[in-house]
């Protein structure tokens, strides 16, 4: 078993010592291919660029020594005015308010004029470990690590060129009497392995969550979300897996990039059985039944994609979009590494919303509910560019 933290030191291999990273600008939502141009777990270098059919590359962490790739086209857009909810659509825009002096809106959310919205549907307590309710730093879990190969279920795309493999992320002791809820999570494009991303899926498991990652770099087919989640499901019910009998069937989904649009497909996917997803810089329609959250920056070239499946989703949704936060920094291992607040806050939200929406942590969900951009819990936090929520 290892603790939380332990990964990034291998994963700091993965970036230079100066933080420098790069990328090319991306062509929206695009297909499976369009990528994140090689963060590299296993090599610990990158090709800037990447690649594949459809949209070009998001770029990649770059080893020691080396940066190129090209600016981040588009801007934010005009802000809205005072007090207005009407914001100005998928560009992002923020209405300018006081205190920390970000800016902020609804972003063109269509319920701008909704009164009274619902309660957090969920209104019980969570049964898991309570932890200190600072979802920013190490749960009350221990958290360890297995590998799994998922290439004989047949769940897999046809004619996938790997890895076939999947991590479990999973907190230790399980619960004897209150089943762990379920994750998937997809990686961006050219992104092999679990390292790049483990800070988000450590963290999630020391709050309880267990989380299967697929180490696949093309993961936006949202097959190999479902085929995660279907396996623990399986191990679930077998009597010879150590998982036997400890998960919940409340599942979720998240990913980064290509993997946050293959999570929004995997939910489709899943149905009525996916109640919550964290996209982090992805895409796509959400459907109505899942609980959706997308995380991005006012830097980040996928900005506009969040921002337009934010609006797109009919349900309980959340749009958090940080100030300055970039795409291959801010969300990825290289900005939990430098400490960015920026990473820090989006690993925070990422636990806090599956602890609110699969395990009904009440205080979880105060960080959310009341309403955004004034309202809710994580209203007043500075560093926010756009808060955003409707339904919550």
């Amino acid at each position: 078993m290892v603790r939380f933290g332990r990964f990034w030191r291998v994963a700091a291999g993965l970036v230079a010592a100066s933080g420098v990273l790069t990328y090319l600008a991306c062509g929206g939502q695009g297909g499976p291919n369009d990528g994140l141009g090689g963060i590299s777990s296993g090599a610990g270098s990158a090709a800037a660029g990447g690649g594949g059919a459809a949209g070009g590359g998001e770029g990649g962490v770059a080893s020691p020594g080396t940066a190129s790739g090209a600016s981040r086209g588009g801007g934010s857009g005009a802000t809205s005015g005072a007090g207005s909810r009407s914001g100005t659509g998928g560009s992002g825009s923020g209405t300018s308010t006081g205190g920390s002096g970000s800016a902020r809106s609804d972003a063109g959310a269509s319920d701008a004029g909704a009164t009274n919205p619902p309660p957090t549907p969920h209104a019980g307590n969570t049964c898991l470990k309570p932890g200190g309710g600072d979802y920013s730093k190490a749960g009350p879990y221990t958290v360890a690590t297995t590998s799994v190969d998922l290439a004989s279920t047949g769940e897999l795309p046809a004619g996938d060129a790997g890895p076939t493999t999947f991590t479990i992320f999973y907190p230790q002791p399980f619960e004897t009497s209150c089943p762990h809820p379920i994750v998937a999570w997809g990686n961006g494009t050219g992104v092999t392995g679990s390292n790049v991303y483990a800070f988000f899926n450590n963290n999630a498991a020391s709050w309880g969550i267990v989380v299967i990652a697929s180490d696949n770099p093309n993961t936006g087919s949202g097959q190999y979300h479902k085929a995660g989640i279907d396996y623990l499901l399986k191990q679930n019910a077998d009597p010879t897996s150590m998982f036997y009998g400890k998960l919940s069937t409340r599942a979720g989904v998240s990913g980064h990039s290509q993997g946050g649009i293959g999570a929004t497909q995997g939910a489709n996917l899943l149905g009525a059985n996916c109640e919550a997803e964290v996209c982090v810089a992805g895409g796509g329609f959400p459907p109505k039944s899942t609980a959706f959250i997308c995380l991005t920056g006012s830097a980040d070239l996928a900005e506009q994609g969040c921002t337009a499946a934010y609006n797109a989703s009919q349900g309980q949704a959340f749009l958090a979009d940080w100030d300055g936060g970039d795409h291959t920094t801010t969300e990825t291992v290289a900005g939990y590494i430098q400490g960015q607040p920026g990473s820090i806050q989006m690993m925070r939200l990422y636990a806090a919303w599956f602890r609110c929406f699969l395990a009904d942590d009440q205080v979880a969900c105060k960080l959310f509910e009341g309403g955004a951009p004034t309202n809710c819990g994580m209203c007043g936090d500075p560093g926010w560019h756009v808060l955003a929520s409707k339904n919550l």
